[in-house]
């Protein structure tokens, strides 16, 4: 590996408190005539791609960031409609690479037990899984997609990755089998960059993906997650909630104080007539499933945001490599989010690749 890629700078320390400016190895950058020379060029910029940046930056790489923010924007009241389960592995690693630090701890959740229920389950007894029991601290946390972004952000600021916002448009062919010193890519505005790896982070419907010719088998659930936070008469105990039936699969996840966040999995029908009704009529309407479940669930206050959707699909792509080219996280592999593992999956997909890189 040594041979095929070597870090150009000395690796980081990393750190154990909050960022602090360091300058990073921005000036190791190359660029001639617009064309840019980095070590790894990452595509996509959303949390998958600002922690494999930073991380990889820690090491000593050259790092670019190539991709539009994400359209994502942090809610100074109530919560994003988009959060994250990150399981306890995850979050080690987030600690050692210094990133937990960062994270306001008064928007982060914990998850202490898992209450799931179905009706068609032949025992009546709900499935309880509790942390105490496993002998771990948490089950999981609970952040928003837009706290995870903010962080990153400030860490690649910190740690001198190459930030380019144009979108990627064009990947120069491979060799035509013989083995290639860097590969190259063009981004909206023209500009040339060339790399020793590219990396892939950018999302189910990856352009790198795509551009590489690498397939994908996709699966439609014909489904659609419906995400919204509501208020809650008291407190969740820390616990989840997960009820199946044919109307979908309904999770509640604890948020900071009295909240939590729901993720309805639903036929395409049910999913189009929830996101019709206003804040209010929803509200009503998940309490009314949820009281028919009979459990001791919170009682739900009101919707504290307009619900959002997006469809549920399984996909995997034939191969996640090509020459000097990789694919991680959901331009990899995307799951059912019903497991809550989506992100865990991408972050581990990091971890192994920077233990390869080390």
């Amino acid at each position: 590996m040594q041979d095929f890629l070597s870090p150009t700078a000395a690796p980081m320390p990393l750190p154990a408190m909050p960022f602090q400016a360091s300058g990073g190895p921005t000036s190791a950058f190359s660029s001639t005539g617009g064309e840019i020379d980095v070590d790894i060029a990452v595509i996509g910029a959303s949390v998958a791609g600002l922690f494999a940046a930073q991380a990889l930056a820690r090491l000593g790489y050259r790092c670019a960031l190539v991709g539009p923010d994400p359209a994502v924007s942090r809610q100074q009241d109530g919560f994003d409609q988009r959060i994250f389960a990150i399981s306890p592995a995850s979050w080690d690693w987030m600690e050692q690479q210094g990133l937990t630090a960062a994270i306001d701890a008064a928007r982060v959740g914990v998850i202490d037990r898992m209450h799931l229920e179905a009706a068609s389950w032949s025992s009546p007894q709900p499935i309880v899984l509790d942390a105490y029991r496993a002998a771990v601290d948490q089950l999981a946390l609970t952040v928003e997609q837009s706290e995870l972004i903010a962080v990153g952000q400030q860490a690649i600021a910190m740690t001198g990755v190459l930030r380019l916002k144009d979108a990627l448009v064009s990947l120069r062919a491979d060799q035509g089998g013989k083995p290639a010193s860097r590969r190259s890519i063009q981004l909206e505005n023209g500009q040339q960059l060339h790399a020793k790896l590219l990396m892939g982070c950018d999302g189910a419907g990856s352009k790198l993906r795509q551009l590489a010719n690498i397939a994908s088998r996709r699966f439609d659930y014909q489904s659609r997650a419906v995400v919204a936070n509501f208020d809650i008469d008291s407190h969740h105990r820390h616990t989840a909630f997960q009820w199946f039936s044919d109307q979908g699969i309904l999770a509640l996840l604890p948020l900071p104080g009295h909240a939590m966040s729901m993720v309805w999995s639903a036929p395409q029908p049910v999913a189009e007539s929830l996101m019709g009704l206003e804040p209010a009529a929803l509200c009503r309407h998940v309490q009314a499933f949820i009281d028919v479940q009979g459990c001791d669930a919170p009682g739900l206050r009101a919707c504290i945001n307009r619900p959002a959707s997006f469809p549920l699909v399984e996909a995997l792509c034939d191969r996640p490599f090509a020459d000097r080219l990789v694919l991680i996280a959901d331009a990899a592999h995307v799951i059912h989010p019903m497991a809550g593992q989506g992100l865990n999956l991408g972050i581990g997909d990091i971890i192994e690749l920077i233990a390869v890189l080390s």
